[in-house]
């Protein structure tokens, strides 16, 4: 966990953020100042080789670099590539949400890759992610289309084309010449499309954790009470305070069923945890053992690569 309470994937939302905003805000310092020192050795060129005639020298030389022009062409480039890396970040952020909280995708597309991601999140945990749809609308369209005119110099479809010239006209901070040319500007839209796509990810990310943070609630509750039930019969060998007692009173018996109960909301949910606790349960703790259905969840556990639930299965195996 990071400060403020965030999962890495939300580290890398806020940092990534805050380098592209940065970014952005320097556009014109950093031309402007490459501007200067390209200005300031034409100066030295002009000096160094007009044998006494400086003025005329300097003015032929200006005469073949438009200082205005050359700051207009490096920021509207400098726009263009930066809105490109945006959109990078955008669909980075969107790979790591499936690897990080495993979701089945096979696709390439940034849209589809979101709609993966919120038809997983409803089918676990039965809710649905609300994004602002103004804000999805733009990045699956207009925003996407931008990138691939940027990128590919034009559009394979006459109907991406037109949709995407009919969002440029009405659109703050761009500019349309002709039908193959968008220009960015001002910085204005580059901060919309950032925040456009931030907010995306915010949105999937509290999402996320709100149930994780359910789960680990759950989780956490579960073993204070499978801890309560340990300690209140202690085992006749000192020294295995941690393990299960040989018998289970009526007490003891209450408090392990709610403990099964709290892990196998967790449990279902895809905790590998709670799997590997809950099949302890079962084959361990209750008078009466359930071992296929422990050893059922354990399985689950350590096709989740879960170190621990592997280590136990190693232990019962070699029993």
């Amino acid at each position: 966990m990071f400060a403020k309470g965030y999962t890495n994937i939300r580290a890398m939302i806020e940092t990534q953020y805050g380098i592209l905003s940065h970014m952005i805000t320097d556009i014109a310092y950093r031309y402007q100042t490459l501007l200067k020192q390209t200005k300031e050795e034409a100066d030295r060129l002009a000096q160094n080789n007009s044998d006494g005639d400086y003025d005329v020298y300097h003015t032929i030389l200006n005469g073949f670099n438009d200082v205005e022009e050359m700051s207009s062409c490096l920021m509207t480039e400098s726009r263009k590539i930066l809105f490109c890396a945006i959109f990078s970040y955008y669909e980075t952020m969107l790979n790591e949400f499936v690897l990080y909280y495993n979701i089945a995708n096979n696709a390439t597309l940034p849209s589809q890759i979101l709609d993966s991601i919120l038809k997983a999140y409803k089918t676990k945990y039965g809710e649905e992610i609300t994004c602002i749809e103004e804000n999805v609308e733009y990045a699956n369209s207009f925003y996407r289309l931008l990138r691939n005119l940027y990128m590919h110099g034009s559009l394979s479809k006459e109907k991406d084309r037109c949709t995407l010239f009919n969002y440029a006209g009405v659109t703050n901070g761009l500019k349309t010449f002709g039908i193959d040319t968008i220009i960015i500007a001002d910085n204005d839209f580059l901060f919309k499309a950032l925040d456009c796509f931030k907010t995306i990810l915010v949105c999937v990310d509290d999402a996320f954790m709100q149930q994780l943070s359910e789960e680990q609630k759950q989780l956490m509750r579960a073993k204070d009470i499978i801890r309560e039930a340990i300690n209140n019969y202690p085992p006749e060998m000192p020294g295995l305070e941690d393990e299960y007692p040989p018998f289970c009173s009526i007490r003891v018996h209450r408090l392990l069923c709610e403990a099964e109960s709290l892990l196998i909301y967790v449990a279902k949910r895809g905790n590998a945890e709670a799997q590997m606790l809950l099949a302890d349960l079962y084959i361990s703790a209750f008078e009466t053992p359930q071992k296929k259905k422990g050893f059922s969840w354990l399985k689950k556990a350590v096709a989740q690569n879960y170190l621990p639930a592997i280590q136990m299965l190693r232990e019962i195996e070699n029993e």
